[in-house]
């Protein structure tokens, strides 16, 4: 599983879902400007689906890890203030 953000960047609301192996199936509703942070596996599918006055429509397909966190360990540290 890796960790994952999508950010709806439109004005409209999107429909994620988050298709993957083994029954692994997440959907949720993206209002406009909302972020939206997920686990998902890293092979999963991604699909963004946008509303049109005759119902959903699919906008985009593409796969989670375009939309994972990447962390570099080695630059996050605290420092006291």
């Amino acid at each position: 599983m890796i960790e994952c953000v999508y950010q709806n960047e439109t004005n409209k609301m999107v429909i994620v879902k988050c298709i993957g192996q083994n029954n692994f199936y997440l959907e949720k509703v993206v209002m406009p400007k909302e972020f939206f942070w997920f686990e998902a596996p890293k092979e999963a599918r991604l699909e963004l689906w946008k509303m049109s006055p005759q119902g959903q429509m699919l906008d985009i397909r593409g796969y989670v890890a375009d939309h994972s966190i990447k962390r570099d360990i080695t630059t996050e540290t605290a420092y006291a203030s």
